[in-house]
Order: structure tokens, then C-alpha cells, then sequence
């Protein structure tokens, strides 16, 4: 895993334990990390390091980390980390976000306002406070798992994300050859080859059984 530089390009924030909400923007390729866990992990342990002095905790510091725009199979692409900490009993948006950037190196801290597309985002998309657990009948309901068109898109989206594929994705993919040919039509040379590999891998190990 990728070491959390430790120099910051402004000093740090006061701490609190209060509810936050912390967003680092960023570029994809600027992101370290073997795959799109480890980026993620290294960027949620940074921004809590930054602010607290310690690595993201869901359990007993009530951290919650988000993502949006991860493709970190292309290069140059913008995407934000989320770290949200605490609970707030009132209007979401009383509760302070701090604003970085993270240049590959270091955090820099970005001055003014939110942009408006961003706060729209933060509002719609990452609410502060989740939206209540359905109870009841609710929770008995099963989930429907995704159609074959679903699943090979799913599949694509993984890819291009640098995700690793679970062994159900390549049992899909072997008994669909409909869905292996679909992938090679719609999805970068890049990325088909790494597939190509991870199948007939998975492929030869199967036949050594």
C-alpha cells in the first residue's frame, strides 16, 4: 500500500469531533494504489490522518467514505473523496465542509465557496445524514439479482475502474459468450486485453482441476 506523504502544503485544521464533512478533489492518475480498493483506502486514510492523526475507522469513529467519479483506468479523469464524520441532528447543510485538493503529493487546502455543481452533488447524491434502513416487510424483500445486460455493463464499469473481478464475474462471463463478445465490442483495447488474460487464466487454472 501506497505510504501517506508526511508533509501537508498547509497546516492542520483544528480538530474536532464534531460533524464534518471532508472533499478532496483530485485526478485519477494522481491517485496511488495497485487497484481501485487501495486507492481508495489510501485517500480516506489520508484525509483522516490530515485531520485527526489516525486512519479512517468506520467502526468506532463513525467515518463514512464516498467516491464519486472513480475510473482509474484513464488517466486525467476528476474525481472526489468523501470522508463524512459524526452525526448532526439538524439541517445537513449547517454541517462544515473543508475543501482540498490533492495534487499527487500533498493536500492543498482550496479557498472559497463550494461550487454550486458540487454542492448539488454533496446535497443529492452523499447526504450527510443517510436516509433511513426500510423495517419490516422491507427487509425480508430479496433484491432481484441484475439481467445478463446489467451484469456484462457491471462487468465493463469494473474493468475500467481498475476493480478487481469476483469469481462469479468470470462464471458469468464463461457460460455467456454472447457477453465476452459484447465486452470486446464496447470496452477499450486496454482494458479488453487485461480481461483477456484474467479469463484465460482463470480459464487454465480450471482445466489443472
Amino acid at each position: 500500500m501506497a505510504s501517506i506523504p508526511e508533509k501537508s502544503a498547509a497546516p492542520p485544521p483544528e480538530r474536532s469531533e464534531g460533524p464534518v464533512r471532508i472533499l478532496v478533489q483530485t485526478k485519477t492518475h494522481l491517485v496511488p494504489g495497485e487497484d481501485y480498493l487501495s486507492k481508495r483506502m489510501f485517500m480516506a486514510n489520508l484525509i483522516c490522518q490530515r485531520h485527526w492523526n489516525r486512519d479512517f475507522d468506520s467502526e468506532s469513529h463513525n467515518d463514512r467514505g464516498y467516491l464519486y467519479g472513480g475510473v482509474f483506468g484513464q488517466d486525467n479523469r476528476r474525481c472526489y473523496f468523501l470522508v463524512d464524520h459524526g452525526q448532526h441532528s439538524g439541517n445537513d447543510d449547517d454541517v462544515p465542509v473543508l475543501w482540498y485538493e490533492w495534487t499527487g503529493e500533498s493536500l492543498n487546502t482550496l479557498p472559497g465557496p463550494l461550487p454550486p455543481a458540487v454542492q448539488t452533488m454533496l446535497r443529492e447524491k452523499y447526504p450527510f445524514t443517510p436516509p433511513p434502513i426500510p423495517q419490516g416487510d422491507g427487509l425480508k424483500k430479496k433484491r432481484e439479482p441484475p439481467g445478463p445486460d446489467t451484469r456484462r455493463r457491471i462487468i465493463r464499469a469494473k474493468l475500467r475502474s481498475e476493480m478487481k473481478l469476483s469469481n462469479g464475474d468470470l462464471t458469468f462471463m464463461r457460460e455467456r459468450p454472447d457477453a465476452v463478445e459484447w465486452l470486446r465490442e464496447h470496452i477499450e483495447l486496454k482494458f479488453w486485453l487485461k480481461f483477456e488474460k484474467l479469463f484465460n487464466s482463470d480459464n487454465d487454472h480450471d482445466s489443472t482441476r
